[in-house]
C-alpha cells in the first residue's frame, strides 16, 4: 500500500489503496447527530475527518471494509452539504460571490431549484429543500480561513466577518432541519461571535474523547507503516527501537489534552516517504506575522519552553488585537504538555510540541533577533554544532560573537535579558536539546544543553568574571541533579562593546 501524501479525500485513499489510519471508532458521536466545532492546525486531517464523515452519509458502506465502522453503523444516507473555504475563490472576486457560487453548484447536484440570490438566503433555501427528504449534514471546512488569510488587512478581514457571521447564522434557527453540523478550522475567533449566536455548538477541541480524532499516535503508527518503519530504520543503520525514539523526539508530542501525544500526519508521512529529517510542516508555512509580533512586543522567546494560558485565553482568538501566545497554540507551534485545575479554572501548561517545530520556530526567531540572513544562520547553527559536540570553546564563543556583532544596533537593548533570548535561540538552532531557566533546588541555571556525550550548564553574566560565573553554579550545586559527563561554562557579557568579553569552563 502506497502513502497517501497530499491525499486528503477519503474515497481516493480507499480506491487507491493507500495506507489509512482508521479512525471511524472516534467518529461514532458524530453519527448521532449535533453542532460541532473542532479546531486543530494546518495539515492535520481535518479535510480527511470531514471528507469520511461524507462517505459514510453517503451510504458507501464498501469503502469502510475491513475498518473497525463497517460493522457498528447502518450507513443509512442523508444529504450533504459540505463547504471548504480554502476552495474558495474570495482574491480575485468577493466571498459572497464564491460562497454563492458554490451552494449553487451544490443545488444543481442534488437537482434543487434555488430563487434567492444571497449566499445566506440559498444557504437556507437549500437546507429546508434538503430535509424534505432527511434531516440533513452540514459539513464546513476551514470555516475561519478567509479570516486568517487576512490578519494583517482590517478592512477585507471585517467584511469577510460579516459576511461569515451572516452565513453561518442560518444555522441555529434550521436546527430542526439538520441532523449534524460540524464545523473545523484553525482558530476559535471569538470577534466572529459565531460562537455566541450559535451557542448550541459544542467545541470539542480541548474534549478528551476527541483528542486522537486527528493525527497519528505512537501505536498506530508502528500498526499502519511497518513496512515503512523497517525500510528507514535499515536504511538510517538504527535498530526499531532507536529508530522510533528518534522520529518521537523529532515529530511527535502535539497533544489537545495533555496526555495523549500524536504526531503530524504531513510531517509523517513526507518523513517516510523522503527518509531524511526535516521541518516538514512548518515549512509549508512560516508564521511570518507570529514571529514579528514576537519581536515587536520583545516576548522572551525563552518563554515558549513552558508557558501558560487559562481555558479562555486558549480558546478564542480576537483577530483585531492578536495574543501570540494564544495564536501559537491554536496554530500548532505549542501544545499541550500538562493541565492543572485551579480555583479559576483548567490552567494550560504549554510548549514546543517537538524538534521540528522547536529548531524551525526558534530559527526563524534568530533570524528576526539577529538580523541576519538565512543562509548565515544555517551555516552558523552547524558551525556552532561542531564546536560544541567538540568543547572547541574558543571556536563556539568566536561565532557566537561573530553573530551577536552582525546585530543592527536599532534592535539591540543593551539588556541581559536580551542576551540570554539571543543565546537561548543560538544554542536550540545546534539541535541539540535545550533548556533555560532550568529550576533547582538552590536557584536557576541559566541554560543547560544536552548532547550526546555530555550535559553543559551555562552561566550568563554581564557584570563580573566569568570564574564568578563559574563559581555560581558549584555553588548552586546546578551539576547534582545530572547524570553523566558535565561540563560547567561561566560566560560574561559587554553590553556596551557588544560582545562576549570572556568565559571560563570547568
Amino acid at each position: 500500500m502506497r502513502l497517501p501524501i497530499g491525499i486528503q479525500d477519503f474515497v481516493r485513499i480507499r480506491e487507491e489503496d493507500c495506507v489509512y489510519v482508521d479512525k471511524t471508532m472516534h467518529m461514532m458521536p458524530f453519527l448521532s447527530g449535533g453542532a460541532f466545532f473542532l479546531s486543530r492546525p494546518r495539515r492535520f486531517g481535518k479535510s480527511l475527518l470531514l471528507s469520511t464523515l461524507r462517505a459514510i452519509f453517503q451510504g458507501r458502506k464498501d469503502l469502510f471494509a475491513g475498518l473497525w465502522l463497517e460493522q457498528h453503523h447502518d450507513f443509512a444516507p442523508r444529504p450533504i452539504i459540505r463547504l471548504d473555504m480554502s476552495a474558495l475563490d474570495y482574491q480575485a472576486r468577493s466571498l459572497e460571490e464564491s460562497l454563492l457560487e458554490d451552494l449553487r453548484r451544490i443545488a444543481r447536484e442534488y437537482q434543487v431549484e434555488v430563487r434567492q440570490n444571497t449566499a445566506k438566503s440559498v444557504f437556507e433555501e437549500l437546507i429546508r429543500a434538503l430535509a424534505q427528504t432527511a434531516k440533513v449534514v452540514v459539513l464546513i471546512d476551514e470555516y475561519d480561513k478567509p479570516i486568517t488569510d487576512y490578519l494583517s488587512h482590517a478592512e477585507k478581514r471585517a467584511s469577510h466577518q460579516e459576511t461569515l457571521k451572516s452565513l453561518y447564522g442560518v444555522l441555529k434557527p434550521l436546527d430542526a432541519y439538520l441532523h449534524l453540523v460540524l464545523l473545523t478550522g484553525v482558530s476559535k475567533i471569538g470577534k466572529l461571535s459565531l460562537f455566541s449566536d450559535l451557542n448550541n455548538l459544542q467545541d470539542i477541541s480541548l474534549n478528551t474523547k476527541y483528542a486522537t480524532l486527528c493525527g497519528y499516535t505512537k501505536p498506530e503508527i508502528e500498526q499502519s507503516f511497518p513496512s515503512y518503519i523497517s525500510a528507514f530504520a535499515q536504511a538510517m543503520g538504527m535498530t526499531h527501537d532507536v529508530f522510533i525514539e528518534q522520529i518521537t523526539f523529532w515529530y511527535n508530542g502535539y497533544s489537545w489534552d495533555g496526555i495523549n501525544r500524536l504526531y503530524c500526519p504531513f510531517s509523517f508521512l513526507l518523513l517516510l516517504e523522503q527518509q531524511q529529517f526535516r521541518s516538514f510542516w512548518y515549512e509549508s508555512g512560516t508564521p511570518t506575522i507570529l514571529i514579528k509580533a514576537i519581536q515587536q512586543r520583545q516576548i522572551d522567546p525563552m518563554l515558549f519552553e513552558h508557558c501558560f494560558l487559562d481555558s479562555q485565553s486558549i480558546s478564542v482568538t480576537d483577530v483585531s488585537q492578536l495574543d501570540p501566545i494564544s495564536l501559537m497554540f491554536q496554530t500548532g507551534y505549542l501544545t499541550i504538555a500538562s493541565t492543572r485545575n485551579t480555583p479559576l479554572g483548567v490552567r494550560y501548561d504549554l510548549t514546543y510540541p517537538n524538534q521540528e517545530v522547536r529548531l524551525a520556530f526558534t530559527t526563524n526567531l534568530l533570524l528576526e533577533y539577529s538580523g541576519n540572513l538565512p543562509s548565515q544562520i544555517s551555516s552558523f547553527a552547524v558551525q556552532l554544532s561542531e564546536a560544541l559536540s567538540n568543547l572547541e570553546w574558543a571556536t563556539f564563543f568566536g561565532i557566537c560573537n561573530r553573530v551577536i556583532a552582525t546585530v543592527p544596533y536599532e534592535i539591540f537593548p543593551k539588556q541581559e535579558s536580551y542576551i540570554h533570548s539571543l543565546m537561548h535561540l543560538l544554542l536550540t538552532s545546534t539541535g541539540f536539546k535545550t533548556h533555560s531557566q532550568v529550576q533547582t533546588s538552590k536557584g536557576r541555571m541559566d541554560t543547560l544543553v544536552i548532547t550526546s556525550s555530555q550535559s553543559i550548564i551555562f552561566e550568563f553574566k554581564t557584570k563580573g568574571t566569568a570564574k564568578a560565573a563559574l563559581r555560581q553554579i558549584d555553588t548552586a550545586r546546578y551539576a547534582d541533579s545530572l547524570l553523566g559527563k558535565v561540563v560547567k561554562v561561566g560566560v560574561v557579557f559587554d553590553l556596551e562593546k557588544k560582545c562576549i568579553s570572556g568565559w571560563a569552563v570547568g
